[in-house]
């Protein structure tokens, strides 16, 4: 997990975790029209981290990661599409074994000040490609999926119309964010998870509360808009009785009107072709 240095960033995402950045951020993104580069990059092994525990600095212009490794770089880098709504981060198949055991720090400085959205979308890919030497294609492959579906009546609250300001990217580094921006969501975590969230969309919430799961989750709930929803449920997703909290299968049922189903469905993932260990600095 990522031990957040920015407070402006803290305000925001309320969600720790590199992986969980990308989702709360990239995902909002609108991809730049042209493609810009960092004007400098430095990448160093880290021998001392064995998981990828990682630190992350953002400021107008400059990132620093900490004890990341590169297949979550590339995921975060490759997630970053021209969608207004969030996503879950792709899969990315093949590849050397370092790309799982090896962790990096790295450093990059843009020219001016670059808004996150660039700086973990284009940049990172550009940084990547020249860097590590990546090739890449996208396939669509049938994979395990859950398919979130209404069961009866949603339990929902709609969020009230001018109760959440959405975020400006491209500014969120440079100033405080508002204190009711839509999609926030709290996570108390202990014998029982309490999810809270704020003005979320549907995406949002699976983004959010379901990207644990162990398979790909395709919304089919059909609802539109924003709202204010709260699940308290176990941590495993495994049943539980007695006075322990429910599955979040079972919490979504009872406590949301909603309902997650196995089944299989395609879904997007890109194949690394070549990949090579960074170039010196």
């Amino acid at each position: 997990m990522l031990a957040r240095k920015s407070c402006a960033r803290m305000a925001i995402l309320a969600i720790p975790g590199f992986l969980s950045l990308a989702n709360g951020i990239l995902a909002y993104a609108q991809a730049p029209n042209n493609h810009p580069a960092f004007e400098a990059a430095t990448i160093r092994l880290n021998g001392d981290c064995t998981t990828p525990r990682g630190e992350e600095r953002s400021t107008p212009g400059r990132m620093s990661l900490k004890c990341v490794s590169i297949r979550d770089v590339i995921r975060i880098a490759w997630g970053h599409v021209d969608d207004p709504n969030p996503r879950r981060l792709p899969d990315v198949f093949g590849g050397p074994k370092w790309l799982n055991t090896d962790f990096y720090d790295i450093t990059a400085k843009a020219a001016g000040n670059a808004s996150l959205d660039e700086m973990y979308g284009p940049m990172t890919k550009a940084m990547v490609e020249s860097r590590f030497h990546l090739t890449l294609h996208d396939e669509i492959r049938q994979m395990p999926v859950y398919t979130l579906t209404v069961a009866k009546r949603a339990r929902l609250i709609p969020a009230k119309d001018g109760s959440c300001v959405p975020i400006d990217l491209k500014t969120v580094l440079r100033t405080p964010p508002p204190a009711n921006y839509c999609g926030r969501n709290t996570t108390t975590r202990g014998a029982t998870i309490i999810f809270d969230g704020h003005g979320m969309r549907i995406a949002e919430f699976i983004n959010r509360a379901l990207r644990n799961l162990d398979r790909p989750v395709i919304d089919r709930t059909g609802l539109k808009g924003r709202f204010d929803l709260r699940l308290e449920f176990a941590p495993s997703d495994i049943s539980s009785s007695g006075d322990l909290a429910p599955s979040i299968f079972t919490a979504l049922q009872e406590q949301a009107g909603l309902k997650l189903s196995p089944s299989r469905g395609p879904v997007e993932v890109h194949v690394i072709d070549s990949i090579e260990r960074p170039s010196q600095n």
